[in-house]
């Protein structure tokens, strides 16, 4: 008969090829992420352990922005018009920030990150290969193909898709440069390549053009100093003016996004997509306006934004693709405030982990996560959302990491 030390210890181990799962289905599939996140939660239950999980997660900064930010969402669903169904889904959106805490208090061993974060690498290549394969027209689209040969997008939006490669450029880059294998070395690097390539002159995402700009910068920092930072820059310039050159979807993308942005007019309704981002932000700025302390409450931002939209005559949106903005108009400066402090926590946490090679990582999700919610509301799209909450969790978990003694 099993012993009830025996069940948390399997449990554990349980655990762990789980959070493995989930590195390679996030960029892939969506209905066995909500399985594996049930089964994670579940061995989380069973594991017991309970006052070191407490202490972990006291411990961590990290864990404990996460909580703060998510305790006043939760806080902000006591107020505004929205109705009870409308705050409990604006809420349950939020509810991947508590993977952050969960992770850090189950002490994951420094091999099983490892691993998890090998399978993310693997589903990435994956995703890679088979958008190369469908933009020279070797495989079809339809299906679990999402693109076709104009715009090889695989399992996921175009945008969505974009990110994950931005990220996946900074992974496959992190890889060679931790590879002794020289051969294993050339691998990581041509993936690396090919990520950027597939991002700038392929794929139609401009969020993910400004997150791998965000990245490339990053980690000319960390391997090269700020040296590295201007050489990065004055490189970025070149290959910009080179690629819009060269590259039909990058020109087309860069031109319609600055001329949307010049020709956009507050009084006017245009369809394009920057004119309705621009359109978006220019009404939740005014919800803002009439509610800077506390916002409109979780979860009744889109009656907030009906009555606006009604009375300058445009469409209704549920989304203002500016994480931001969202926050702010939904749960005031305080919450914005806690989103910042989540992401600055992470960022001076990021060197102080099991193995401290993956501070790179850690600070490149906060990279991807801080620039990507300037263009899209990334904490409620399931996937790129997944992945930050699922990544942070990893990079701080380390059973031997001590966030709280970062400089």
């Amino acid at each position: 008969m099993m012993t009830l030390d025996r069940l948390q210890m399997e449990a554990r181990k349980v655990a762990g090829w789980t959070a493995t799962g989930l590195g390679f289905t996030i960029p892939i599939w969506t209905l066995v992420d909500s399985i594996l996140m049930s089964l994670l939660v579940l061995c989380w239950i069973v594991s017991g352990n309970w006052a070191e999980k407490v202490r972990r997660v006291k411990a961590n900064p990290v864990a404990v922005a996460a909580l703060f930010l998510f305790a006043w969402m939760l806080l902000g669903t006591l107020w505004g018009d929205g109705s009870l169904e409308d705050r409990a889904g604006s809420l349950k959106k939020y509810a991947g920030l508590l993977f952050i805490p969960l992770l850090i208090s189950m002490a994951i061993e420094t091999g099983v990150r490892q691993r998890a974060i090998l399978a993310l690498a693997a589903a990435l290549a994956v995703t890679l290969l088979l958008s190369f394969a469908l933009e020279f027209g070797l495989i079809p689209s339809g299906g679990l193909i999402k693109g076709g040969p104009s715009n090889p997008f695989v399992f996921k939006k175009h945008i969505t898709h974009n990110v994950l490669m931005a990220f996946g450029a900074l992974l496959f880059a992190w890889l060679a440069w931790q590879s002794r294998n020289v051969r294993w070395w050339w691998g990581w690097s041509l993936l690396a390549i090919m990520a950027a390539s597939n991002v700038v002159m392929m794929v139609q995402g401009r969020t993910g053009y400004v997150v791998l700009v965000g990245l490339v910068l990053l980690g000319a920092h960390q391997w090269f100093g700020w040296r590295g930072v201007t050489m990065a820059v004055v490189l970025l310039v070149i290959a910009f003016a080179g690629v819009y050159q060269v590259s039909t979807p990058f020109h087309d993308r860069v031109s319609l996004a600055a001329s949307g942005v010049t020709q956009w007019d507050s009084h006017s309704v245009v369809r394009d997509p920057i004119g309705e981002r621009l359109e978006f932000y220019h009404h939740t700025i005014g919800i803002i306006r009439e509610h800077p302390l506390v916002g409109v409450g979780t979860g009744g931002f889109v009656q907030a934004y009906a009555e606006r939209a009604r009375q300058a005559g445009v469409p209704v949106t549920s989304n203002p693709h500016n994480q931001y903005l969202l926050v702010m108009a939904q749960v005031g400066v305080v919450g914005v405030g806690l989103l910042v402090w989540l992401f600055a926590q992470q960022w001076r946490s990021a060197l102080v982990a099991t193995d401290k090679t993956y501070g790179l990582l850690g600070r490149g999700v906060v990279v991807t996560m801080a620039v990507g919610c300037l263009f899209n509301s990334l904490l409620i799209d399931h996937t790129e959302k997944l992945l930050y909450c699922w990544f942070s969790g990893l990079v701080y978990s380390g059973e031997d990491s001590r966030p709280d003694t970062a400089a």
